[in-house]
């Protein structure tokens, strides 16, 4: 297996929506509450969103390829920070990992770590000082890859059922 990383293009949409759609899936399927439905439409609605953003926001998108067949990606924006969050933290720019999926068959390979990698150090060179990434709770293998990565726990958000 030889996988190499290379730049989205929009000829990728399909792909990238067959996969974004695997990742729905994923959560939906370790979801304990069973809230995640996924209606049809979902999926798409959702990737036109993050490829505003990604157009917005310098936003990245790299897919991770084995043998010309897409088997990876990961999507990160930098964000433009907020009055209020300016005088909260102080001056900062921050860049998000929007999206990182790894086709199961692939994972635990590095991939990730490596896509993970790459859109930090284009973070860098486009300023930023942080990384944010978020997870779906019930995805503990995720959450230990990231805390392996650097990051730590900063936000928790709760949810229950009335």
């Amino acid at each position: 297996m030889a996988v190499t990383f290379r730049n989205y293009t929009d000829k990728d949409k399909t792909k990238l929506l067959e996969l974004s759609k695997k990742l729905g899936l994923f959560g939906k399927t370790i979801d304990p509450m069973k809230r995640i439905v996924n209606l049809p439409g979902f999926a798409e609605t959702d990737l036109e969103e993050t490829l505003r953003n990604v157009a917005k926001y310098q936003g990245k998108i790299w897919l991770a390829e084995d043998k010309g067949e897409v088997i990876g990606f990961i999507i990160g924006v930098i964000w433009e920070q907020s009055e209020k969050n300016a005088l909260e933290i102080g001056p900062h720019v921050l860049g998000e990992v929007i999206d990182l999926f790894v086709e199961e068959k692939y994972r635990d390979q590095g991939i990730g770590s490596t896509m993970l990698t790459m859109m930090e150090q284009y973070f860098k060179e486009k300023g930023c000082d942080s990384m944010w990434i978020h997870m779906f709770a019930p995805n503990e293998n995720a959450h230990n890859v990231y805390k392996k990565f650097g990051f730590v726990d900063r936000a928790i958000g709760m949810l229950k059922n009335i």
